[in-house]
C-alpha cells in the first residue's frame, strides 16, 4: 500500500536510496575460496605452514632455472664458443683461439723459466730479453702462430719433413731447458712438471715443439744454398740516437780520439759498444741495407760518414776485408736465422692474413 502522508514518502524514498547503496551480498562459501585469495588470518596453522613452503618450492625452482641457465649460456661460451672463435686466418684457415691459449701457455712458462737464468746485467729493455718478450707475448704469439702455420704449409713444397726422431730430440731439449743439464736430470719427471705448470697435455706440448723442429729443418734447408765462405768484413762501428749526435762522433774522430774510446762512452749497442765497437767478421745480409752498402764499399782503415737505419745513426770503421772467408759459427748462425726470416716476410707478403685478436679474447687466453 502506497503511503499516504508526506512523512511516510520522504521514508520510502531515502529506505530506497540506502537499498540503492547497499553492496550485494555474494553467497560463496569459504572452502570454494581459493586459497590464494583467502585472509591468511583465516588459515590455520598447518594451512600456512603448507602455503609458505609451496611459494618457497616455486620461487626457489624459478630461482634455480634462471641461475642454471645463465650459468649454461657463460659455460658454453667458455668452453664452446670462445675456443672456436679466430685469431687470425691466414688463406682462409682460421687459427683458433684453443690453439693460442695454448700456445701462450707453453710461451709464458717458456720465458719465465730464462728470466730466471738471464743475467742481471742484461738490459729488460732489449727486445731479446725473456722480460720484453713476456710483455708482448699477448700479441707476438698471435704472428708466431700465423708463421708456424705460413711454414707448415710451404715446407712441403720444400720438400722438407721431419720424423719422430727428430720431434723427440726437440722435445728433450726443450724439457731439459736452458743451461747445462744436471746430472740428476729425469725427463720424465721434468715433462710432468711441465704439464702440470702449463695444464696443457703431452700432445699439446709436442705439437707446438714439433712446429719448431720443423722450423728447423726448413731454416737448414735453406742455408744449405747458401756460399760458406762468403765476402767479408771485419768492422766497428759507434751507433747514436740522432743525425746531430752522429755529427759529433765524427768531429770527436777528426779530432784524432780513438774509435774505441768514442764508442765505449757513447755508442748505444749494447752488444758492441763494451768491445770498442768491434762486430767481428761480418758477410752482407746481416745488417741493413744501407749499413751494407756503405761498410762493403771502404777500404781497410776507412770511416764512413753518419748512416741512418731503424736502429739509429751509424759511423763504421772497416778493419780487414776478404773475398772469401769462412763464416764464423755465430754469424753463420745469424745468417741463417735471418734468411729464414727473410723467407717467412715473403710468405707473409704473398698470403692472405688477417688478424682478428680482440681483448675479450686475450683476457680469456689469460684466464686459462
Amino acid at each position: 500500500m502506497s503511503p499516504r502522508t508526506r512523512a511516510q514518502r520522504r521514508r520510502a524514498q531515502r529506505d530506497r536510496r540506502r537499498a540503492a547503496r547497499k553492496p550485494v551480498q555474494a553467497h560463496v562459501r569459504w572452502r570454494d575460496v581459493p586459497n590464494s585469495v583467502r585472509d591468511w588470518s583465516e588459515l590455520t596453522r598447518a594451512q600456512r605452514t603448507a602455503a609458505t613452503a609451496k611459494i618457497v618450492a616455486v620461487a626457489a625452482t624459478l630461482i634455480l632455472s634462471v641461475v642454471s641457465a645463465l650459468i649454461g649460456v657463460a659455460l658454453y661460451g667458455e668452453l664452446v664458443v670462445r675456443p672456436a672463435e679466430p685469431v687470425s686466418t691466414v688463406n682462409g684457415e682460421p687459427i683458433p683461439a684453443s690453439r693460442y691459449a695454448d700456445f701462450m701457455a707453453l710461451r709464458r712458462f717458456e720465458l719465465s723459466r730464462e728470466l730466471a737464468d738471464a743475467p742481471t746485467s742484461t738490459d729488460p729493455r732489449d727486445p731479446s730479453h725473456p722480460q720484453a718478450q713476456l710483455s708482448t707475448l699477448t700479441i707476438s704469439a698471435v704472428t708466431e702462430l700465423t708463421n708456424a702455420q705460413l711454414m707448415r704449409a710451404e715446407a712441403a713444397a720444400l720438400g722438407v719433413r721431419i720424423d719422430e726422431h727428430a720431434v723427440n730430440v726437440a722435445l728433450y731439449d726443450f724439457v731439459s731447458g736452458p743451461g747445462e743439464i744436471a746430472d740428476d736430470f729425469d725427463y720424465s719427471t721434468a715433462f710432468a712438471e711441465i704439464r702440470d705448470q702449463t695444464q696443457l697435455d703431452s700432445r699439446t706440448i709436442r705439437s707446438v715443439i714439433a712446429d719448431r723442429a720443423l722450423a728447423d729443418a726448413v731454416a737448414d734447408h735453406l742455408a744449405a744454398g747458401l756460399d760458406p765462405a762468403p765476402e767479408q768484413i771485419r768492422a766497428s762501428q759507434i751507433v747514436v740516437p740522432t743525425e746531430e749526435a752522429a755529427e759529433t762522433v765524427i768531429a770527436r774522430l777528426d779530432a784524432y780520439q780513438p774509435f774505441e774510446l768514442v764508442a765505449e762512452q757513447v755508442s748505444t749497442d749494447a752488444n758492441s759498444a763494451p768491445d770498442g765497437g768491434e762486430l767481428g767478421w761480418l758477410p752482407r745480409g746481416l745488417m741493413p741495407d744501407a749499413w751494407d752498402e756503405a761498410a762493403f764499399a771502404l777500404r781497410p782503415g776507412g770511416r764512413s760518414q753518419p748512416i741512418s737505419t731503424p736502429q739509429g745513426w751509424h759511423v763504421i770503421l772497416v778493419h780487414e776485408q776478404s773475398e772469401s772467408r769462412q763464416l764464423d759459427p755465430e754469424a753463420a748462425e745469424s745468417r741463417r736465422q735471418i734468411t729464414y726470416d727473410n723467407w717467412l716476410q715473403t710468405l707473409r707478403t704473398a698470403a692472405d692474413v688477417e688478424f682478428l685478436l680482440t681483448p675479450e679474447i686475450i683476457d680469456w687466453a689469460t684466464r686459462r
